[in-house]
């Protein structure tokens, strides 16, 4: 019962800083790749898009194992 409770804990508390920190990482990553402000903002928005609901998933199910 107590891991269910830290896991849904974790998941509710992660998703912002997570995304924050997804968005920072990847446009230092995309803009030295790429240039065109417009196209690296789509795509970093597209990534973090569908991978924020994986990472939340894996912290969840981290601090429910634990």
């Amino acid at each position: 019962m107590v891991g269910t409770l830290a896991g849904s804990l974790a998941h509710v508390t992660c998703k912002e800083p997570l995304r924050v920190s997804l968005y920072s990482n990847l446009r230092n990553l995309i803009q030295n790749l790429m240039s065109g402000s417009e196209t690296i903002e789509q795509l970093i928005h597209m990534l973090i898009n569908d991978n924020l609901d994986l990472g939340c998933a894996i912290i969840e199910a981290v601090a429910t194992r634990q």
